[in-house]
């Protein structure tokens, strides 16, 4: 397991954050918001996906100052995945950093964290969800398209300008809470 920070259970107050999955052969996955004390086990799973150029760095500062926007999935007191949401304009939100520790995976945490992703991007009225991946597949399974996002354009960084830009869109139902686009 990555990071030895110890990690309290609670349960989630804001809307759509508590997530269980179970696909028939996955277990049962839980997802929280994170917390400061998360940080450095949250830094430590990123890192270990930085020298493939799969993910961008993020200190454990920026991890501690942003978690609010970190989604993780706690396994034994070690994070064993985590993904960021972070705000591109009032209408637009990317999902970054994704990641799942090595032992963990093919258990449906990568699959658990992006669902929460949405019902927190849906939470806070984002029209649109985005991702840069060279994941292909894994981003189509969930309805994410390829797509050209302008805004993104001018930002993109040497590492990620060759990777794939991939969007799913998420549109208001009425209610004032944001429902998925039917297939």
């Amino acid at each position: 397991m990555v990071g030895a920070a110890k990690c309290r259970r609670w349960p989630e107050t804001e809307a759509g954050l508590a997530s269980p999955a179970r696909p028939a052969h996955y277990q049962i996955v839980i997802t929280r918001r994170a917390i400061p004390a998360d940080a450095a086990a949250i830094s430590a799973l990123i890192d270990l996906y930085v020298p493939s150029g799969t993910l961008l760095p993020r200190s454990e500062k920026f991890v501690a100052q942003h978690a609010h926007e970190f989604i993780v999935v706690d396994r034994d007191g070690s994070i064993a995945g985590c993904v960021h949401l972070d705000e591109y304009s009032p209408s637009l939100a990317e999902l970054r950093s994704l990641a799942v520790a090595p032992g963990a995976q093919g258990g449906g945490i990568g699959r658990a964290l992006v669902a929460a992703t949405e019902r927190f991007a849906r939470a806070r009225d984002y029209s649109t969800l985005f991702a840069v991946s060279n994941d292909t597949a894994f981003f189509e399974r969930f309805g994410f398209e390829r797509r050209n996002i302008p805004e993104l354009d001018l930002e993109r960084s040497e590492v990620s300008k060759y990777k794939g830009v991939f969007a799913k869109d998420l549109v208001v139902d009425g209610t004032g809470l944001n429902a998925p686009v039917a297939a």
